[in-house]
Order: C-alpha cells, then sequence, then structure tokens
C-alpha cells in the first residue's frame, strides 16, 4: 500500500536549512517552487515558516514597555484584527496574540489575587495526543541521528537542484556538449577500425580543404621550393624580424567559452560555500547604511556667567556684614538660614515616574470586555478605567525632569511621587526653630482613611449546597470480579425493589391510584365537642389522617413508620372488627370500584361528582376541561419526547452513520460473496467437464502418436533403401568411368 504523507506538522533543523538555501536562490515569491524541496509541507506553510520565524527582520527580543501600551491599545481598537496590528507594533502576529494572552493572564492574577508561582497560561498548553495548530510560529526540532530514507532522499535531491546555480540553459548546453563528444569519439572508433581492416577512408579526390588550417600530414610547414639550377646560397640566409612576438593560439583566438564557464561555475561554488557558511539569507550581504549620529545640542543656559557671579559676590557680602553684626553671644543660639538656602543640593532631583500604570488599566479594561454579560440582561455597565478611543497610538505620558533653577528657594519640595504610600513628610525647608504645627498625624490618619475607603464592600453571601448521595451499603469486597451485565441487572433489581418498598410505604389511596382532593378542607378534621373515650380517639384518627392527606396533596413528610408496626396496626383492627362488620372483597368489586371512580369528574376545579348527575352542558365543559388537561399534559410530554429525541440524535448520529455505512458494507461482501460463489460452481462444473473431455483427448492423442510413429517407421525404412540404391548407382557410374576396374576406396 502506497504511504500516505499529510503535509505539515513540526519544523526541523534541516527543513529549516533547505527553505532558507532556497529562498536565497529562488526569491520570497516562488513558495510553490520552494515548497516542492520539502515533501513534508506546502507552499503556505514554507510562507508562514519564513514570515513567523526565520525572517532575519523580526524581532525576538523581550517586550518594551511602550509596545505592550500599542499592543494593548491597537486590540481594543481593533480586536481579533492581529494581522492589521502586527506591522503597527512591528511584531509578527503570532507574538502579538501569545503577549496580549500573557498580559491578560497577569491582569487576572493580579485582580483575581492568584498566586504568583501559578502559571495561568496552563490551559492553553498542548495535551499528549492533539496537534499543534501553529507549529510555524515554533523553534525548529534536532534532527534525529538515524534519518528516514524519505529525508535522506529529500536532501540530496535539494542539494543536487540547489547546486545548479545557472538555470536549464546551462543543463542544455553541458549536455549538447557531452553529446558533441560522444559523437566524435565514436567517430574517430569507427576509422580507427576501418583503418585497421584495410579499408581507405576519406581517400577520395573530392575531399573539401580547410583554408584556414594547416594539414601537417599532408603538406610541409613553411615549405620553400628549390630553384632549379646553379644558385648562390647565401640568399637563403635572412634578417629576424624584430617585431615578431611569440603568441599561443589561446592569445590569438580569445578565451574559450567552456573555460569561461567554467571559471564562472567555481565562483558560484565559492559564493554559495560562503553563504552557506555564514547561514544568513541574500539580505544580509546587502550593503549596511551606516546612521550618522547628529551633533547634540544643548538649550541655552538660563543663567549667564554674568549672574553667577554677581549671585556670588551677593553671597559674600551677606557673609561680611553677618560677622560684623552677629558678635554677641546669644547669636549663636540661632540658625544659619543663609547657608541653607545657599547650599547646592547633594542629590540632583529625579525624573518622576508615572504614578498610575497604563499597562495595568489597558489589560484590565479588556479583561472586563471579555467578560462582559449580555444587553439583554439590562443593568449597570461594566465599570471600565478611562478609555482613550481618540487616536489609533496611546497617549503619551510626557513626564519633565525638575527644573531646579527656576524652582522657588523656599518652597518645600514633595518627594518623588511613586506607586508607593509615601511616608512621614520632610520638616519644611524654613522651620529651623520648629515653629510651625506638627501636621504629621493629621496626614498619616488622612493617608490611612483614604487607603481603607479603597478597599472593596465585603461580601458574605455563602449558598452551602449539600448534595445528595445515595449512601450505598458497605458490601464486602468478594474474591471474585462480577461481570458487568450482572452488576448492572443487580442494581436494576435493587432499584425496583426500592421502589415497591416506597410504594408500599404509601397509604392507599395512591397504592389504588385513587382521585386524590385538590385542596384540604380543614373543617372536615375538627374535633368533636364532646369530650369523651370515644371522640378523642376519633379526634386522635382524624389527625392521622389528616397527616396522610397532607402527604398525598401537598407532599408533606410524615412520621416514618416500620413495615412491623403497619402490619401489627392492621391485625389490631381486624381483632377488634365483629365477624359481622368484616368484608374481604374481592378482585371483582375491586374493579367495580375502579368503573365507579371512574366516571368521577372534577367540575369548576374545586370537587369531584359524578358525570350522569350533571347536565349537557355541565358534562362537556368538564369533559372539555379533562380533555384540554390531558391535552396539555400530552403537548408538555411532546415537547420533552422532541428534546430527547434531538439528544438521542445528536448522540446516535455518529452510531447511525457508521450503521448505514457498515450496512452498505455487509450488502457489498454479500454481493462479493455470492458472485465468488457463483464463479466457484462454474469453475467446479468446468473441471468436471474438462476431466471428461481430457480423456478423450488423450486417446485421440494417443492414436495419433501412434500413427506417427508407425507411418516415420515407414519412411526411414524407406530412406534407408533409397540411400542404398544411391550408393549401388553411384558405385556404378565411378566402374563405368575409370580407366581400369578397381574397386573405389571408401572413406
Amino acid at each position: 500500500m502506497v504511504r500516505v504523507i499529510i503535509k505539515g506538522g513540526v519544523w526541523r533543523n534541516t527543513e529549516d536549512e533547505i527553505l532558507k538555501a532556497a529562498i536565497m536562490k529562488y526569491g520570497k515569491n516562488q513558495w510553490s517552487r520552494i515548497a516542492s524541496l520539502l515533501h513534508r509541507k506546502s507552499a503556505k506553510q514554507c510562507k508562514a515558516r519564513w514570515y513567523e520565524w526565520l525572517d532575519p527582520g523580526i524581532k525576538k527580543t523581550e517586550w518594551s514597555h511602550e509596545e505592550d501600551e500599542k499592543l494593548l491599545h491597537l486590540a481594543k481598537l481593533m480586536p481579533t484584527q492581529w494581522r492589521t496590528i502586527a506591522p503597527i507594533v512591528g511584531r509578527t502576529a503570532a507574538q502579538c496574540l501569545e503577549r496580549y494572552e500573557h498580559l491578560l493572564d497577569e491582569a487576572q492574577k493580579k485582580s483575581e489575587m492568584v498566586d504568583q508561582s501559578e502559571d495561568l497560561s496552563e490551559a492553553r498548553k498542548l495535551k499528549p495526543g492533539e496537534i499543534d495548530p501553529t507549529p510555524e510560529t515554533k523553534p525548529a526540532r534536532p534532527d534525529p541521528i538515524d534519518m528516514d530514507e524519505d529525508e535522506l532522499e529529500m536532501l540530496s535531491e535539494a542539494r543536487a537542484r540547489l547546486a545548479n546555480t545557472q538555470g536549464k540553459k546551462a543543463k542544455r548546453k553541458a549536455r549538447e556538449k557531452q553529446l558533441s563528444e560522444a559523437r566524435r569519439l565514436a567517430s574517430l572508433q569507427k576509422r580507427r577500425e576501418l583503418r585497421a581492416a584495410g579499408i581507405a577512408w576519406g581517400s577520395h579526390k573530392f575531399q573539401r580543404r580547410n583554408v584556414t588550417h594547416i594539414d601537417y600530414s599532408a603538406e610541409i610547414p613553411f615549405e620553400k621550393p628549390v630553384p632549379a639550377g646553379f644558385h648562390d646560397p647565401s640568399e637563403d640566409k635572412y634578417e629576424k624580424d624584430t617585431t615578431f612576438k611569440k603568441q599561443t593560439r589561446a592569445e590569438i583566438e580569445g578565451p574559450r567559452r567552456d573555460d569561461v564557464e567554467n571559471e564562472e561555475r567555481k565562483k558560484d561554488r565559492e559564493r554559495l560555500k560562503k553563504r552557506r557558511m555564514d547561514e544568513n539569507p541574500e539580505s544580509i550581504f546587502a550593503q549596511k547604511v551606516e546612521k550618522k549620529r547628529s551633533k547634540l545640542i544643548l538649550p541655552t543656559p538660563q543663567i549667564s556667567d554674568s549672574e553667577m557671579e554677581q549671585i556670588v559676590k551677593i553671597g559674600h557680602a551677606s557673609d561680611t556684614v553677618r560677622e560684623f553684626s552677629d558678635s554677641n553671644p546669644t547669636s549663636t543660639l540661632l540658625h544659619d538660614y543663609q547657608t541653607s538656602a545657599r547650599d547646592t543640593p547633594n542629590v540632583t532631583q529625579r525624573t518622576p515616574t508615572v504614578h498610575v500604570d497604563v499597562l495595568q488599566k489597558e489589560a484590565e479594561n479588556l479583561l472586563a470586555l471579555h467578560n462582559v454579560q449580555t444587553p439583554l440582561k439590562g443593568g449597570i455597565n461594566t465599570p471600565l478605567h478611562d478609555l482613550n478611543l481618540q487616536s489609533a497610538l496611546p497617549q503619551s505620558h510626557i513626564v519633565t525632569t525638575p527644573n531646579t533653577v527656576l524652582s522657588a528657594v523656599g518652597a518645600t519640595p514633595r518627594s518623588t511621587p511613586s506607586s508607593i504610600d509615601p511616608g512621614t513628610p520632610a520638616t519644611p525647608f524654613r522651620d529651623e526653630l520648629s515653629i510651625n504645627t506638627s501636621q504629621s498625624a493629621y496626614d498619616t490618619r488622612n493617608q490611612l482613611r483614604k487607603a481603607l475607603s479603597q478597599l472593596p464592600e465585603p461580601k458574605n453571601d455563602y449558598e452551602i449546597v449539600v448534595p445528595e448521595e445515595e449512601h450505598e451499603p458497605a458490601q464486602e469486597q468478594p474474591e471474585w470480579v462480577e461481570d458487568a451485565s450482572d452488576v448492572v441487572a443487580k442494581r436494576a433489581h435493587e432499584k425496583e425493589m426500592e421502589k415497591i418498598w416506597q410504594m408500599a410505604k404509601e397509604s392507599q389511596v395512591v397504592q389504588r391510584n385513587l382521585p386524590k382532593p385538590t385542596q384540604i378542607y380543614d373543617h372536615c378534621f375538627k374535633p368533636a365537642p364532646n369530650r369523651n373515650d370515644l371522640t378523642r380517639a376519633d379526634d386522635l384518627i382524624k389527625m392521622e389522617m389528616l397527616d396522610v392527606v397532607k402527604h398525598d396533596v401537598e407532599g408533606e413528610p410524615v412520621k416514618n413508620i416500620s413495615q412491623e408496626d403497619i402490619q401489627m396496626a392492621e391485625q389490631l383492627i381486624q381483632a377488634e372488627l365483629r365477624p359481622e362488620e368484616k368484608c374481604d372483597l374481592n378482585a371483582n368489586m375491586w374493579h367495580v370500584i375502579d368503573q365507579c371512580s371512574s366516571e368521577l369528574i372534577l367540575t369548576q376545579g374545586t370537587k369531584f361528582t359524578r358525570l350522569g348527575v350533571l347536565s349537557k352542558r355541565d358534562q362537556v365543559e368538564a369533559l372539555s376541561a379533562k380533555f384540554q388537561l390531558y391535552r396539555d399534559w400530552m403537548n408538555g410530554r411532546a415537547k420533552k419526547t422532541a428534546k430527547l429525541e434531538k439528544r438521542l440524535k445528536v448522540k446516535l448520529a455518529g452510531y447511525q452513520s457508521i450503521e448505514v455505512h457498515l450496512r452498505k458494507r455487509i450488502e457489498e461482501v454479500r454481493t462479493e460473496l455470492e458472485a465468488c460463489e457463483r464463479e466457484r460452481n462454474t469453475f467446479l462444473r468446468l473441471t468436471e467437464h474438462e476431466a471428461l473431455a481430457a480423456n478423450k483427448r488423450l486417446g485421440k492423442l494417443n492414436e495419433e502418436v501412434v500413427a506417427q510413429e508407425k507411418r516415420e517407421k515407414e519412411l526411414q525404412a524407406r530412406y534407408g533403401q533409397l540411400m542404398r540404391e544411391k550408393v549401388e548407382i553411384d558405385d556404378a557410374l565411378i566402374r563405368n568411368d575409370a580407366t581400369i576396374t578397381v574397386r573405389p576406396v571408401q572413406y
């Protein structure tokens, strides 16, 4: 059976390398040709692998805060449009989706106070046996040491195809050159064989001469004919030509075309080898444009040098005046305000951080929009943070560095803004002597009150539902395991017995299916006014009857009474009855009672009446009401039946389709079996007929063989006789032609 290969699955290192080399050769538009090198991957999967993982332009670094803000803002404006969001953020669509889910998980952890060690993304991981829907976005799997034959064949084919860098024309030229060389060798071999056989080849006088070349086998190069007669030999000496220069044939004719092609092929092999060593696509070899750094342009100083000198002089002048004026001893008790005012702070003020976590707010907004209920329920909308829908980009929070020069000298600097609650504030700048009132206690109290007001309202509404479980009696573990069908039958029998036991506990009205009242009239069970032993016993019976009626009509629970107590009560009742009061009803009497009860009908929804005592109109109305009641009951049961039928159809649709397929298959097999049976019977009959006919044919052939052997013997005998006669005739002819009569010698 042919092995079927489903394209797709996890990418391997060899497939990635083949894909890189194929893109370097064919470019990023011929994906069908690239996919033909990979037997397990389609053109669409190759394209997705390049643009989702292998492209050098893909950023695989950590996500920055600005990218997260931009991703969440764009996901709010364009939900689920990851192909549109990806180029704006500068990542791939798969990276955007994965990062978006990670941010939502982090926001859900913070909102639900989940332990940070728990990973909410575990639910999205693949279970054992599941197939990854996006293997193009995952790292490549290492190649096995012992690769399959299909993979080795794919590698060899890809290596052969990628090594051909010249295209189809070079193949055709090489093939033509090889054919011409084969024809030349065949012609040379033919001439040699003809020359060795003594057959002249090409010696006719109509041989075409090549004017541009010299046939050194037929001519003498540079021959000068000797003049006739006597001549001076000194004339044979010639002066050398100074302009003559030695030249090779290659210098005269120029470089050969095949040599040029070999050099180009060698260069291509070197270039391809260099690319394989670097393992980078062709775009990496492009010349990188270096960015020129611009000059650092600083703003103009806010205080000039002359103003700075002036400030220094004023400070020196004030120090001089203070030295002359503060000569009394009490001046040492005061603090030097001038010194503290002019001192340069040791640490430069930092740029204040953003107080609000914008990334957390955006993630919480998206999480709330995911979990929003349907608007058909009404109520208050889902509370969200401030939504910025004015532009496609998130709001930029510009934080400026504090200017210490332009700030007031005497102003109290605040602490650096942060998300942490500030501690006790520092002493004001001009409060060296603790003149101002301390506000630290009030500030602490206000901050605590503000923090407590931000806590969520307590939720103490708890509802506990105890599951109703049937406590099965503990059973001793048997030594053997029962069959599943026996266990099911045993449980069904137990349930049936439990049902019979529960029915035995009900009243006789429920057991005999007698009509029950729709409502209970309490005046029927009022105690008797005369109080004696008999009336008190009757009141007890009425109270017990009231409990039984309430249980039958309203379903109120009654006191649990054992079956032994019920049987004992029946025996006491039977013992107290007089013999003439005892009445045993047989089956016919119960039939009459059932017939009488069937004639009862509910009139006006309050009381039961016999149907025969009603008027025609009341009978029609009562029967119509009864019909409508049965009809409503039938409609309700029909709806339940339809739901069950729909549920069973959904549940059994697969089995039904399998049953149809198997039935069709069984019919095909039965038809095939019948055809095979007919063929078998046919061949059996043919075998019988052949066995009978074979004996006849063998007898006929034996007769023909005997006749042929007899005829052959006759012909052989005649042949021998004719040969003897021929010899005798030859001998007679020789004797007649001979000079002497000597018997010829026979060899």
